[in-house]
């Protein structure tokens, strides 16, 4: 009977096997993991992941970059995310603790790879739970590296623990970490990347996080306070050039007010949903409410829809000044998240919402 093509290439997948036959096997397996019919295949073969893992350091860099993208494939799926998490370096180290490792030491060329291959296993709730006591200790050393755009010396941009964060923020422990950690608070080292021109990806899981946050509306109070200043960072990305009458300029925070002539709205339209999901969130509350009346959201609102195209976002972004524009009592309720919709009401609204939407494109 004929030996499995894969169990006979695991002989050359040995950290002591010949160079040329190690590139040879990688390239050929890194090519298998782009395919749904490969990556099933590999997924089959543990000991074939174990190999990855542990080829991740390898000398030779090309042959360490290749592990690691096989890797990148393999986490995209939540199967060989489950299957990876698993596994140990040299069957002594858990292979998140060893990915940690390898994002913190600036010296490591393909520390890119490793931040998407943990951004890829934690958009799992359940994958993210079973690996977050590994992580969580090292947070704080993960979100000085995050923070420090120079931090890696060969290249890396660590972009990727943005999506990082923002993942881990769907969990009620990193939030509480996110917002109370002492003496400095890491949300404050976050915020500044809501406007990251330099990278969409950094923006994004900047985003998401504040998005995430935004579901637990007991933090919402904390959140939209003036020393932290977040509906800054959250309204700037959604501005453009226009002007406003003094009164209405008057009402805006200081530092979006008389923006430059060539301010120019965020580009990414997924980004800009994520933006007017979280402003949302903050209308579940009457305080978060006035808060952004205060602050003169709905007039930055009012110029987003003369400019915004994408009907979701159009809908989105109503959805907003609709509460806004109402006075508190014919809201009708302090907390919004607290109303109880009869499960044929929702079908009702999504109805007219998925109408609405395809009433625009």
């Amino acid at each position: 009977m004929a030996k499995d093509p894969l169990e006979e290439m695991l002989q050359f997948l040995k950290p002591e096997t010949r160079i040329d036959l190690k590139h040879i096997s990688l390239e050929h397996l890194v090519g298998l993991s782009g395919t749904d019919e490969g990556l099933q295949t590999l997924l089959s073969h543990e000991q074939i992941l174990r190999s990855f893992i542990n080829l991740t350091d390898d000398k030779v860099a090309e042959i360490a970059k290749n592990a690691l993208l096989a890797l990148v494939n393999i986490t995209a799926n939540v199967k060989g995310a489950e299957l990876v998490i698993k596994q140990n370096y040299q069957d002594e180290i858990n292979c998140v603790q060893k990915f940690i490792g390898y994002i913190l030491d600036s010296e490591k060329k393909d520390a890119d790879a490793v931040c998407m291959i943990l951004s890829n296993i934690t958009r799992h709730e359940n994958i993210l739970e079973q690996c977050l006591d590994v992580l969580f200790p090292h947070l704080n050393d993960l979100m000085n590296v995050f923070v420090n755009t120079t931090f890696n010396k060969k290249g890396s941009n660590l972009n990727y623990l943005s999506p990082l964060f923002s993942n881990l923020s769907c969990n009620s422990r990193v939030r509480k970490w996110l917002v109370e950690e002492s003496p400095y608070i890491p949300l404050i080292k976050l915020l500044p990347f809501c406007n990251y021109e330099e990278s969409v990806i950094r923006r994004g899981g900047a985003l998401g996080t504040v998005r995430n946050l935004s579901f637990d509306t007991e933090l919402h109070d904390f959140l939209l306070s003036n020393d932290l200043d977040l509906l800054t960072y959250l309204l700037k990305p959604i501005m453009g050039n226009e002007e406003y009458i003094d009164e209405e300029m008057d009402a805006l925070p200081i530092s979006l007010q008389y923006l430059p002539k060539e301010k120019k709205r965020e580009s990414d339209v997924d980004i800009r949903k994520i933006i007017l999901e979280t402003l949302n969130k903050f209308c579940m509350k009457s305080s978060g409410r006035e808060v952004l009346r205060e602050n003169g959201v709905y007039y930055i609102l009012r110029e987003f829809h003369k400019w915004e195209k994408d009907p979701r976002n159009l809908l989105a972004c109503e959805n907003v000044v609709d509460i806004l524009i109402q006075k508190e009592v014919e809201v009708g309720a302090d907390d919004l998240s607290s109303v109880e919709v009869p499960d044929e009401m929702k079908e009702k609204f999504e109805k007219m919402d998925s109408d609405y939407i395809n009433s625009l494109k």
